[in-house]
C-alpha cells in the first residue's frame, strides 16, 4: 500500500518550487540587507577588523 502511494505522487514540479522557495529566500535577504542603517553596516563591516569580541548587535 504504501509503495502505491510513494509511486503514484508526481515530483514534476518540485524543481520549480524549490526555485520559487529560493528566489524569496534571496529577495527577502537583499531587502533586510537593503533596509539596515549606515551605521549598521559600518559596524558589521568592521567586524573582522577589531581584534575584541563585540555583538554589533549592541547598541
Amino acid at each position: 500500500m504504501l509503495r502505491d502511494v510513494i509511486t503514484s505522487i508526481d515530483y514534476s514540479r518540485t524543481a520549480e518550487i524549490a526555485l520559487g522557495l529560493f528566489v524569496v529566500a534571496f529577495v527577502g535577504l537583499v531587502y533586510g540587507t537593503m533596509r539596515l542603517s549606515r551605521r549598521t553596516t559600518d559596524r558589521y563591516a568592521s567586524i573582522p577588523l577589531s581584534d575584541r569580541v563585540e555583538d554589533p548587535r549592541d547598541g
